[in-house]
């Protein structure tokens, strides 16, 4: 018992004043465990990966605290448990978000006859591309994102991206362009 106190007391000393081939020794050691353990909580080998990484990544940078750590099994266990639940619960967030997002696109009118439309046009004809066509896609064809997906060839989520600058470039076009939009309604009026 000593003796593996010993050397792990050893090891941690070693790290912490940047030795690479212990931190190399370190990862060999843990990686594969830590990884097993982190996927029950994932269920996902990406996902899994980047956690396990971000652990020693960690490690790493902090390293000179190491040498505080009694039992350092135990410490990367815990470390890798809350960087698991924090990476669930930062997912969970974003599914909420995006879910509400896509709710409120999908109940929200179309632009019809209204003095915004020839400005929203000139700010989609302005747009690249594949950004442009997710974009006519969503809201004039009212198609769902999986339904992009299989249409253009790309992912949900980049379905999702593509429409999501479409829409911050069409604000931006539009706020910038607006002083045009109150002159007609002025005009209008007057």
């Amino acid at each position: 018992m000593y003796n593996s106190e010993h050397n792990e007391n050893n090891l941690l000393q070693r790290i912490a004043a940047g030795d690479e081939a212990a931190f190399a020794g370190l990862f060999h050691t843990y990686h594969n465990r830590l990884g097993g353990f982190v996927l029950g909580w994932t269920k996902s080998a990406a996902l899994t990966e980047e956690i396990v990484q971000d652990v020693f990544m960690k490690i790493w940078t902090q390293r000179e605290r190491l040498p505080e750590i009694k039992q350092i099994d135990s410490y990367l266990y815990i470390l890798a448990r809350n960087e698991a639940f924090n990476c669930l619960r930062q997912a969970a967030r974003e599914r909420v978000r995006r879910e509400t997002w896509e709710h409120d696109q999908d109940a929200a009118p179309v632009a019809e006859d209204n003095d915004y439309t020839p400005l929203i046009e000139q700010a989609v004809a302005k747009l690249p591309t594949q950004q442009k066509k997710v974009y006519l896609l969503k809201q004039h064809h009212r198609m769902a994102y999986a339904e992009i997906s299989r249409h253009m060839q790309i992912s949900p989520e980049t379905a999702r991206k593509h429409l999501s600058a479409a829409l911050r470039s069409i604000t931006v076009y539009v706020r910038a362009h607006l002083h045009h939009i109150i002159l007609l309604v002025l005009i209008k009026f007057f």
